[in-house]
């Protein structure tokens, strides 16, 4: 009984050995998208304030801060607004309320492409806007706006 008891656990052990074991690698990918994001989504507001015929020329200075993903290319994009064609010649204006005037101004910003450091690390923007003096001595009293999109595309 001996005999065949070790045969057995000889047949076993060879029967289990001729099975083979299956493996296959697999492969695990991502892809991260290199992306931009305002810190703050609020609206940047250039507030020349009342303007005096005789003055001169005003400017003044916002700020907005942002983030890239790291090593990602970003390009800094201003509009041209929504009354650029409107009036005498192009160019960024102010309309007033009734749309019936406008007041020429500038635009500038500090950035125009750069290369992100990683979305903790904020990129300060600064839009400085101006208007000449000689350009509100003849337009008609009241309140004057435009609205620029900025863009920071990756």
């Amino acid at each position: 009984m001996n005999s065949n008891l070790c045969r057995f656990v000889f047949c076993l052990f060879f029967a289990v050995l001729s099975f083979s074991v299956s493996a296959e690698s697999q492969r695990v990918s991502a892809e991260v998208v290199g992306s931009c994001v305002f810190a703050r989504p609020d609206d940047v507001v250039l507030d020349f304030g009342g303007l005096t015929p005789g003055q001169g020329d005003r400017k003044v200075v916002g700020e907005v801060s942002f983030s890239c993903s790291k090593g990602t290319h970003y390009k800094v994009e201003l509009d041209n607004g929504r009354y650029f064609n409107q009036g005498l010649g192009q160019g960024r204006k102010m309309a007033s309320i009734k749309g019936d005037d406008y007041l020429p101004y500038n635009l500038q910003s500090s950035l125009s492409s750069g290369t992100g450091a990683g979305e903790a690390v904020l990129i300060p923007l600064k839009l400085s806007a101006s208007v000449r003096g000689a350009d509100y001595l003849a337009i008609k009293a009241g309140n004057y706006s435009d609205w620029v999109v900025l863009k920071i595309n990756p």
